[in-house]
């Protein structure tokens, strides 16, 4: 008691202690704020989450979809990853996804109206037509049983059954409740009518049943709530019969066999596909099958990554096989059968197809709007001998698109380009200052602009004039050039360096790089001639006071580079990317590694069609790094006797521009 006493009167301190107080008097507003704040950052940051998501998710949708036709009786297939980089450098896809050829196969989603063209199939159940659905099941089952004669209720069962074909295909769980109510009516119809023979009784396992009362069943066998919508207790009960028959295994169930190619890993398997069994999704077992009651079944594999599987509808009221091969029906009729159509005139532009598999490819296009669908074919199971062709939505027909012969996947262009360089490690002299004493080179060159930089510009401007060649292949973009740089330094103004001859290999001497006459008269025995012969070098006997420094207003930049080219249309070589380039120059003589960003633009020329491989384009090349002088450069000898002086490393940066062509 004294316990709760003294609670309670700590508790009316706490609460009642002035908030200037020297103890606080509890949580005070910001303290209550800060839960707020830490939830609304919470749910801020899962709202970019799920953004991020979306946004990946939309970027998947509008890639390329391929799906691969795997030659018979060979391995390169949809995870080929040879056959996926040429495929997306001949399609200029480099975010293209790979399909295998069964997804293409949509015999479930096929409109039960066999008069559409392939560009009307619907591809999916309208939402309307489950209202229709539930507003007749509603009315019938408001009809009593004695209000009409057998022969009525008849009639009123074909009109039911009628309504089955706008259900054609159940692959989502809001579908199931109007199906099984649709079924649940027909039934009540058939045994109004009186009259126990087809449609509306069949023999199931060898047990003749009330057809529609036994799929409603089999629906309500997935999902046992389903039950609760039959308000009728008689109908409840003849559905509820059939119903406890299937659960005690009454009627024997069929396998359905997922493998492929007499191949399956269930945990490839389920990482691909959720398989959905009319409307639900269902648990594959280990040995690639799932067991379904006799009847009508519906089969979709949803694909997890993006997009849609193979659609199938599967009726069988008995025992014929042994099991039915969903993938490898699909694999012969869209990968084999449809091999054979295109390879029976595999050059046309547009081959002739049969209705059934231009009906699965629109209907295929349909389930993904936003895509380009390419079909490509292995030929001979060969990654590099690729077959191609784009399904046209305007005019429902497959248009070649290339490979086969004529397809070379690497996409080259070659440009030429000017633009503004800053070169630290450019040395700009005037050469009539001491052009044969290197020491009074190195001494007013480089030590004047350690102490006066306006006497000399270490940091010379170049106008660099290049051209180069590039290999496209997907993403991966590989140069190779040749770059001449003008000295845009003041009058009389010139790179300089050692010339990197023969002559030049020598000892340092002080003043100059000299190769002393014995060593030449030596050079010219071991060669077979005499000291005499002076012509079997080329070169005079005496070489002290030969000129030892290059000036030149242009050196020479020779590099090779490799950048990831970003966008769509990166195989083809347009769009920004990010690279480095690696190369040399001979004034100074320097490795000079740098970093670019890029963007290369298509430039069409009014009066020129572009073709397939030939674009004009305009680039624009920005270029960071540094200029390393080598050990026997000019720099690099100063180095040597002075590095505290100069550095062997310069910053180098700059800007082109250029045009050129793809081919």
């Amino acid at each position: 008691m004294l316990r709760h006493v003294l609670g309670m009167l700590l508790v009316m301190v706490v609460t009642t202690w002035p908030a200037h107080a020297g103890t606080p008097q509890g949580p005070t507003a910001l303290d209550a704020l800060e839960p707020a704040e830490k939830k609304d950052k919470a749910e801020e940051a899962q709202a970019m989450t799920d953004a991020e998501k979306e946004a990946a998710q939309k970027r998947k949708d509008k890639a390329a979809r391929v799906l691969v036709l795997k030659w018979p009786d060979t391995e390169a297939d949809h995870e080929d990853e040879v056959l996926r980089r040429n495929v997306r450098s001949r399609i200029d896809r480099p975010d293209g996804l790979f399909f295998p050829s069964v997804d293409l196969y949509q015999n479930g989603r096929r409109a039960p109206d066999r008069t559409l063209l392939p560009a009307q199939q619907p591809a999916m159940v309208p939402d309307q037509n489950m209202d229709v659905v539930r507003a007749e099941a509603s009315r019938v089952s408001q009809i009593p049983w004695n209000a009409m004669a057998p022969a009525q209720w008849g009639i009123e069962g074909q009109k039911l059954l009628a309504l089955v074909d706008s259900l054609w295909f159940i692959e989502k769980p809001e579908q199931r409740e109007p199906l099984f109510l649709l079924y649940v009516q027909i039934g009540y119809c058939a045994e109004n009518q009186n009259n126990p023979a087809p449609p509306f009784y069949e023999a199931i396992g060898g047990q003749f049943v009330n057809y529609y009362h036994y799929l409603a069943a089999t629906l309500a066998y997935q999902d046992p709530s389903l039950m609760s919508k039959i308000t009728d207790t008689e109908l409840n009960g003849q559905v509820n019969f059939y119903l406890q028959q299937l659960q005690q295994g009454v009627y024997t169930k069929f396998p359905l066999d997922f493998e492929l190619e007499n191949q399956f890993t269930l945990d490839s398997f389920n990482k691909e596909y959720e398989v959905v069994i009319n409307g639900l999704p269902v648990e594959v077992d280990d040995e690639a099958r799932y067991f379904v009651p006799l009847g009508r079944s519906d089969i979709y594999m949803r694909r997890k990554d993006t997009g849609h599987g193979l659609s199938e509808i599967l009726e069988v009221d008995k025992f014929e096989d042994k099991a039915y091969f969903v993938r490898d029906v699909a694999r012969k009729k869209m990968g084999i059968e449809f091999i054979d159509q295109l390879f029976l005139h595999p050059n046309e532009c547009t081959p002739e197809l049969d209705g059934d598999i231009l009906t699965y490819l629109a209907i295929y296009a349909k389930l993904h709007p936003v895509s380009e669908i390419y079909i490509t074919v292995p030929r001979y199971g060969n990654p590099n001998k690729l077959w191609i062709w784009r399904w046209d939505r305007a005019t429902a027909t497959l248009q070649f698109v290339g490979g086969g012969n004529d397809g070379f996947p690497v996409r080259f262009a070659a440009l030429a380009s000017v633009g503004i360089l800053y070169n630290g490690g450019a040395l700009s002299v005037d050469p009539t200052i001491n052009q044969s004493d290197i020491n009074t080179v190195l001494d007013t060159t480089i030590n004047s602009e350690i102490t006066d930089r306006s006497s000399l510009d270490l940091n010379a401007s170049t106008l660099p004039v290049s051209v180069a060649l590039r290999g496209h292949y997907n993403r991966l973009m590989i140069d190779y050039g040749m770059e001449f740089g003008y000295n845009l330094g003041e009058e009389n103004s010139y790179y300089v360096d050692y010339y990197y001859t023969p002559l030049h290999k020598g000892p340092y001497s002080g003043d100059l790089v000299v190769v002393e006459e014995e060593e030449r008269e030596e050079e010219r025995v071991d060669d077979g001639g005499t000291p005499d012969d002076e012509d079997d070098i080329g070169l005079p006997d005496v070489v002290t006071g030969e000129e030892a420094l290059h000036y030149t207003q242009w050196n020479r930049y020779i590099y090779w580079g490799a950048a990831v080219v970003l966008g769509r249309d990166a195989s083809l070589g347009f769009g920004p990317r990010v690279g480095v380039r690696v190369g040399w120059t001979n004034v100074p003589r320097a490795v000079q590694p740098t970093l670019h960003v890029g963007y290369t633009l298509e430039a069409p020329i009014p009066g020129i069609k572009a073709t397939n491989r030939v674009r004009p384009l305009i680039d624009v090349d920005a270029r960071l790094g540094m200029s390393v002088a080598t050990k026997d450069s000019l720099i690099g000898t100063y180095n040597q006797r002075a590095p505290d002086d100069i550095s062997r490393v310069s910053p180098v940066f700059g800007l082109t521009g250029g045009i050129g062509t793809t081919f």
